[in-house]
């Protein structure tokens, strides 16, 4: 799947091929630094004034080259950003803004991210800003704050939802925990 139509079997003149390699070689360069996606390096190519032609034969050599692989970016990129406790709209968020293809995306989701593995990341937050709130503070004001939390960092509602029901929970059965012990 991919973003830039291909040109192969198109007949391409000498100096049309002599702009492909320099626009090869200038995508060269800037992913040595990092990996990026079709999207980005066809938009830098063009920014750089090389013309579509010459940038979609480019970047067709980087795809056989292996060096362009929005597949093998996605799966990678979303491990990155799960890693970082992101939750699935935030992912998609993200993925499409690096010009990743919808269906791309979806897939990767659906291959890459399970709703347990997501439940369990934004459990994980929910505990860790709850911790952060201070003591005293109105249990309505936290789960505000909490929700709030979750949500920018891209978890569905009913995640949220979740994450919070038990955190009202786990925070119920410490309350009782201190009582006893009083």
């Amino acid at each position: 799947m991919s973003f830039i139509p291909s040109v192969r079997g198109a007949r391409v003149c000498e100096s049309d091929m002599e702009e492909a390699d320099r626009a090869y070689d200038r995508a060269l360069t800037f992913l040595e630094k990092r990996d990026r996606t079709e999207r980005e390096v066809f938009v830098r190519l063009t920014g750089a004034g090389f013309s579509e032609d010459a940038v979609t034969a480019a970047l067709e050599q980087l795809r056989d080259a292996g060096l362009v692989n929005d597949a093998d970016y996605a799966a990678r990129y979303l491990e990155a950003l799960a890693s970082k406790g992101r939750g699935r709209l935030r992912i998609a968020a993200e993925m499409r803004r690096k010009g990743l293809p919808e269906e791309l995306v979806r897939e990767t989701l659906e291959d890459g991210l399970s709703t347990e593995d997501e439940r369990a990341m934004a459990k994980a937050a929910a505990r860790r800003f709850r911790a952060e709130i201070p003591e005293g503070t109105n249990a309505r004001k936290a789960e505000r704050k909490v929700s709030g939390r979750l949500t920018s960092l891209g978890f569905t509602y009913e995640d949220i939802g979740i994450a919070l029901r038990e955190l009202r929970i786990e925070t119920e059965d410490e309350d009782e925990d201190n009582e006893v012990r009083e």
